[in-house]
């Protein structure tokens, strides 16, 4: 029978942006490794966490903007690349949904990996820890049969070895950083230039039409908030759902806060080069039309008409000025690649 715990570990704020009073890092996955990594090295730089990952540039929207968008993607293709993108090898092992046959084997395989590291210092990440978000894994107790846990809410929790992948959402997916990778700096920013053109084309997946993303996930935003309009106008009021202001919060943070960090990460990975410098103005102009919705539902309880139709305007705005920040990016990398 062993034991071990990770000592001294606090979920990652940004506290620049909590100062600002911007929504920062809201993505549990990326807050998730953005506090293993600061964990670890230290000054962690949250623009070039969010730039290299590319969940500075992922937007996912649903039809009645239900929460569930923002994990509505390939775990298996996006997860890993994220921390492979940060310079590290990615221990990652998973159960999907028509996998439920291997259940007890990749709990173990999971177990076994989740033990390794934490003995070496190095926390897991983990789906579903708690409130269907991600967390970390943070200790071990055999004889107790318990992991010792860290939410995206900042609090320390429990949850039993034979709850992982089974915590209320059935998918087991753990993460863990492990050894440097050989990715060089360059690679590394031409690898998340080209997530960027990806996402926003739709070749990243997601479950349609009830989910979009990219360009299209804009599309879909604002016309929610258009037919809200119509229904608000015609006094139809409460026919609408009754967390909309909360989903609309959560969006609003989401993507606000994401696209804040892509202008800055292109700003800092420019280097003179006049595409990728106006790339950043583009994208700090795509935030900058995301800021009202921000600035409302933070605080504001349910919208009216003008409001909705405001937000529906702004997102599109957005969604225009994010299309020149592709098309500059799609220069620079076929300016790259012709050398």
């Amino acid at each position: 029978m062993a034991a071990e715990t990770v000592l001294n570990i606090e979920w990652y704020s940004d506290k620049k942006a909590v100062e600002n009073g911007d929504p920062g890092m809201c993505h549990s996955y990326i807050g998730s490794l953005a506090t293993v990594f600061n964990y670890r090295n230290g000054d962690l730089d949250p623009a070039w966490l969010m730039g290299v990952s590319g969940f500075a540039f992922r937007i996912n929207i649903n039809e009645v903007f239900c929460p569930s968008a923002f994990s509505i993607f390939s775990f298996d293709k996006v997860l890993p690349e994220a921390v492979e993108q940060m310079g590290y090898q990615c221990e990652y092992i998973s159960r999907l949904w028509d996998q439920t046959d291997r259940e007890e084997e990749k709990r173990a395989e999971a177990h076994d990996k989740i033990v390794g590291w934490i003995n070496n210092g190095v926390p897991a990440v983990s789906w579903d820890v708690a409130e269907v978000e991600w967390g970390l894994v943070t200790g071990y107790d055999d004889k107790k049969e318990l992991y010792t846990t860290l939410t995206c809410k900042g609090e320390m929790s429990t949850l039993p070895y034979n709850r992982l992948g089974r915590n209320g959402i059935d998918i087991l997916a753990v993460n863990i950083p492990g050894k440097k990778n050989n990715r060089s700096r360059d690679e590394i920013i031409l690898n998340s230039l080209k997530t960027v053109v990806d996402h926003a084309e739709q070749r990243e997946w997601t479950e349609r039409p009830q989910y979009q993303n990219g360009f299209a996930g804009y599309d879909l935003w604002a016309l929610n908030f258009e037919k809200w309009k119509i229904l608000l106008d015609a006094g139809k009021g409460p026919n609408l759902p009754k967390e909309l202001p909360a989903f609309s919060k959560f969006y609003a943070g989401m993507y606000y806060g994401a696209r804040f960090y892509a202008g800055e990460y292109l700003e800092a990975i420019s280097n003179n080069d006049s595409m990728l410098k106006q790339a950043s103005v583009a994208y700090k102009e795509t935030a900058a039309h995301l800021k009202p919705l921000w600035d409302f539902f933070k605080n504001s309880g349910f919208p009216d008409g003008a409001n909705c139709g405001n937000f529906a305007e702004c997102i599109r705005k957005a969604r225009r000025s994010e299309e020149i920040g592709v098309e500059y990016i799609k220069e620079h990398i076929f300016s790259r690649e012709s050398k």
